[in-house]
This record gives C-alpha cells, structure tokens and sequence, in this order.
C-alpha cells in the first residue's frame, strides 16, 4: 500500500540507494550506535563528575537541564539544515562538534564550565540524531526494506543503552571521570571519519531540489505527524523518569548496583527485539503504527504502575520485561508516522520537531514527577510518569487514529 506524504515508489526500488548499499547502512548504524551510546554512557557518571566539581542540588539540576533544553534547539536546527543541505552536513557537524565537546568536558573546573559544555553537547547531539534518521529515510521512496532500516535504527539505541552505561562505569571505576571522555571522545572520532567514507559512498541523488517553506503550524496541523510528537513526549517522558528513578525503586526493595543494572537490561533487550520483529512480523499483526503507539502506550503505563506497586523482585523484572516491549511497540510506531506523515521536500524538519518533543518529554516529565513526589509521598514518580503516558495514549490516538478505525486497541 502508498502512504500519505511519500512519494510513489517506482519499479526499481533501490534507484536512490548507494553502491555498497551492505556498508553504507553499517556505517550509519555505527553513527547512530556512537551518538546514542555518548549518550547513555554519561548516565553513571555525570551526577558523581559534577558533585566532584562542587555543584549542589540546583546546579545539579542545571547542568542536567542544560543538556535537554539546547538539544531541543539542535533538532530544530538540524531539521532545517537537512532540507536545505541534505543530512550530511549536519551529521558531520554534529559529529566532529560532539566529538570536540567531549574533550571540553575534561577541562571543566567547575559547574559553570560543565553547564556551559553540557548545553554545546546537547546542542551538537540535536544536530546530529535527525541528520542520522534523516540519512536512512529522509529523501528515500517508499519501500518495503525502509521499515527494517527503522527498526535497526532503534535495535542501534537499545544497544547503546545497554552497553553505553556499562562501559562507562567499568571505564570510571578503573581509570577516572576524564577517561571515560576520552573514551567517547575517541568513539565519535572514529565516527566522524567514518562518515567521510559514507559521503563518498553516497552518490548526490539525495541532495534537496526545492526548500519550501513551511511553517511548524502547518506541521503540527498534520495528523500523523502530530500524532508522532505527542507519542514522543508520552514515551520520553516515561522513559526520563524511568530511567532517573528505578534506582530509587530498586534501592527500597534491596537491590543493588548490579542487579539495578540488569532491570536496565531487561528493559533495553526486550525493546531491541521487539524493534527487529516489527516490520516483519509485528506491524502485520497489529495493522498499524499508530496502533503500535497506543498499545505502547498502554503497555509503558502499566509496567510503570506495576514497577511502583510490586513489592517482588521477580515482578519488577516482569513489569521492565512488559515496559521494554511497549517501548519498541511505540518507537517504531512514532517513526512509521513520521516517515507516513511528511513529504521528502521538508521531511527534515518533521524529523527535527519530532526529536525536539522527544527531548521535551526527557527534560519535564522526570522533574515534575519527582516535584510530585517530594509534596505528596504517596505519589512515587512512576505513578505520574504513567499518567503522562495514558494522556499521551489517548490524545494522540485521538489526532492520529482521526478516521483510521486501525489504530483503536
């Protein structure tokens, strides 16, 4: 079948696509692994970095908020640039960009200097993420193979954020804070280098014709597209608070550090392989990708009430397994919508805003959660952050399912 905003597909379904094809989709996956495995390996070691600095609890908050507001700035940014340029300037500015950042952070002396890197860091890596995604669908026609890009794309995430935090602990613990920047430092490098052969490989076929102008109204009116950010904010806005406030969960039933990292785990390596079977085998049995994004939606609810409410350990595993699978479910859906929604000419910024409410829900839900939960104890921040998420499930059903009976559970 045709989706709305995508071109027809001609007879030959690769006519955009590079020689090489194998390597090229290697070299884009590496490039994504790396940018969201910078990511997730500072999740260790960021908070101790800074206290070693000297920050107190608001300055705290400040070099963490730092990052998420000026990321959202940088996928606007990038947004723009892919239409206008292609994705290949901004993913190599945002890769050497993110790669001279790192190297800054070894140089912070303290939290004003680290707020300051944070929010160049943040801003380069909004550059960079949409330029990735932009690079597998951003100008391509519709075929059948673009859906196992997708899935890759968020298989490539869901490593990085299992490996990402893993790596950087064993690194901190052994050699210091410095060195696991020197590390990731090290990673984006032989990224952006790698991306130099990528644009050789990359023949000038996806290079913009026309930039129409189109404004972010405009953008928000379509109801797919509209559909996909609301989704992003209910999904990023679960996993932030997730992610900030299951070692606080695992800590009251007795867990420790190791064992709080495997929940992590469950949680990543349940949603890679959701991710890899979505377009041959899910999407086909849930018939649609905002469908996916609703009961993704549901499942994320539900596993964050259980993972408040279940006093077992064995259950808490189950409620992360059941996150996990509802994460992929909505992650694919959300992408599916966004490349179903835009047309090739201005699908840059529709990838742009998209990341910018993915950002938004990672930088307002987790600290709304934890304000809730600071004046009302009852309300463990998991309890909020599923509200968001049911809210984000019937809203954005609600615009995206609009005459599409598929997409109700």
């Amino acid at each position: 079948m045709q989706y709305s905003g995508i071109m027809p597909e001609k007879n030959n379904k690769r006519n955009h696509e590079p020689k090489n094809y194998s390597i090229f989709l290697f070299v884009v996956y590496f490039i994504v692994f790396s940018a969201f495995f910078d990511t997730h390996a500072q999740m260790p070691v960021l908070t101790p970095y800074a206290l070693s600095l000297g920050a107190g609890p608001f300055a705290l908050g400040v070099v963490i908020g730092s990052y998420s507001l000026f990321n959202i700035v940088g996928n606007f940014t990038g947004g723009m640039l892919i239409d206008r340029v292609s994705w290949k300037l901004p993913l190599f500015s945002g890769l050497t960009g993110v790669f001279i950042i790192l190297l800054l952070y070894t140089f912070a002396e303290n939290t004003i200097h680290l707020s300051m890197v944070r929010a160049g860091h943040g801003f380069m890596g909004g550059i960079l993420v949409p330029a990735a995604l932009a690079s597998l669908i951003g100008r391509a026609q519709s075929s059948s193979f673009q859906r196992s890009r997708l899935a890759l794309f968020g298989a490539a995430i869901g490593l990085a954020a299992v490996t990402g935090p893993l790596a950087a602990g064993l690194i901190a613990n052994e050699y210091g804070y410095h060195a696991v920047y020197y590390f990731l430092a090290s990673l984006m490098l032989t990224a952006s280098i790698a991306a130099v052969s990528l644009f050789t490989r990359h023949r000038s076929s996806s290079a913009p014709g026309k930039y129409p102008p189109i404004l972010f109204r405009q953008l928000y009116d379509n109801q797919k597209l509209r559909g996909s950010f609301i989704f992003a904010f209910g999904t990023m806005g679960s996993t932030g608070t997730l992610a900030a406030f299951l070692p606080v969960r695992a800590n009251l039933l007795g867990l420790n550090n190791a064992q709080t990292g495997m929940l992590f785990a469950t949680f990543a390596m349940t949603a890679i392989f959701v991710q890899i079977i979505w377009p041959g085998f899910l999407r086909g049995l849930i018939r649609s990708d905002c469908r996916g994004c609703v009961w993704g939606q549901l499942l994320i609810a539900a596993a964050l009430v259980l993972a408040a409410s279940l006093q077992k350990v064995s259950l808490l595993f189950a409620a992360l397994f059941l996150f996990g699978i509802g994460f992929g479910l909505s992650f694919q859906g959300m992408l599916g919508l966004v490349m179903e929604g835009s047309q090739p000419e201005w699908r840059g910024r529709a990838i742009g805003i998209y990341f910018a409410f993915y950002s938004l829900g990672a930088a307002v839900v987790p600290p709304l959660s934890g304000l809730a939960w600071q004046y009302i104890p009852l309300l463990f921040p998991f309890y909020t952050a599923a509200a968001v998420a049911l809210v984000a499930l019937v809203y954005g059903n609600k615009v995206a399912g609009n005459n599409d009976l598929a997409c109700n559970p």
